[in-house]
């Protein structure tokens, strides 16, 4: 309603916070156990209004503004959900789908908590290994994922819509559509990637096993050790232990953070892997960066230790 943005947070006992950009706790709310992945936002009534979408281990919570449960919500689960909730909002029109992910089996959900007769995943047997993912290519749409040494691509109505037959060791990074390819790594640090007639191509990277992988679109950002890669562009950090990089695509501009969780310090970069201004900050875990406020300038969000969060503006 106001186009600014309040920021979520869980602390180790399972409760969420919602704190306004000024910095007062708007409510507090118990959960069951760990939000999984991030929280989505959506607008269920059409109104302009936002509730907040996602799953823990064996519930899936919509909550309204002032943090109360959106009836029939939380749905229970006796099994584990094992990915985070995948929410898709297909032609962009407010109908959105609830993807939950258990173990091998996919269920589908509309926003009133009720199941999708026309989704029917069979599975391959396979642990489904990474979130699923709506990617629109053209007027067709791909719901993809990795589950054992297959690279999943679905229709709407979860059948499969690419047969990708060669095999792939992935390893723990997500899925990806960049330049208009199903994008991953596999174990040995190569980016794997796969077009939309099931036609595979891997490319040498220089990464190794232990890496992490993060697209746009357009822009390709991958870390491995203490190198952080733009593009084509490398910069070369101390020796840390770095958060997975992040790209923000705010005011039509890309920028790439990481944090070196050792020396407590975030990390800021444009596309073109040029040092932001006045960064590396204080921080001691990954960081988000948003316009909170009505003001200009972005604000950068992270923890200044286990109990509380700052907020640095950027001018």
């Amino acid at each position: 309603v106001t186009n600014a943005h309040d920021i979520a947070v869980q602390d180790i006992g399972n409760t969420l916070y919602l704190i306004s950009n000024s910095g007062n706790i708007l409510w507090k709310k118990q959960l069951q156990g760990k939000i999984l992945g991030k929280i989505e936002q959506i607008d269920m009534y059409k109104n302009g209004r936002l509730q907040l979408a996602f799953a823990t281990k064996n519930r899936v919570y919509i909550l309204d503004r002032n943090g109360n449960d959106v009836s029939p919500f939380p749905l229970k689960f006796n099994d584990d959900i094992t990915q985070p909730l995948s929410v898709f909002d297909y032609d962009k029109r407010k109908d959105y789908r609830l993807l939950v992910t258990q173990g091998k089996n996919l269920l589908m959900y509309d926003d009133r908590g009720k199941s999708i007769n026309g989704f029917d995943y069979n599975s391959n047997g396979s642990e489904i290994s990474s979130q699923p993912k709506h990617f629109r290519i053209g007027s067709k749409d791909y719901i993809t994922f990795s589950a054992g040494e297959k690279l999943m691509i679905l229709s709407r109505q979860g059948d499969i819509r690419i047969n990708v037959k060669d095999k792939i060791r992935f390893s723990d990074n997500e899925i990806f559509l960049y330049k208009n390819k199903f994008t991953t790594t596999n174990t040995l640090g190569q980016l794997v990637q796969v077009d939309t007639k099931g036609k595979l191509s891997s490319t040498n990277l220089n990464l190794t096993d232990k890496h992490s992988l993060e697209t746009t679109s357009k822009t390709l950002v991958t870390m491995t050790e203490n190198k952080l890669n733009i593009k084509s562009r490398t910069v070369d950090l101390d020796y840390g232990e770095y958060t997975k990089p992040k790209i923000f695509y705010l005011n039509d501009k890309i920028y790439i953070s990481t944090t070196d969780l050792q020396a407590k310090k975030v990390y800021l970069f444009d596309s073109q892997a040029e040092p932001i201004p006045n960064f590396p900050v204080f921080g001691t875990s990954a960081a988000d960066l948003q316009k909170l406020d009505k003001e200009s300038g972005l604000e950068l969000i992270t923890q200044s230790d286990d109990n509380n969060i700052v907020v640095y503006k950027l001018h």
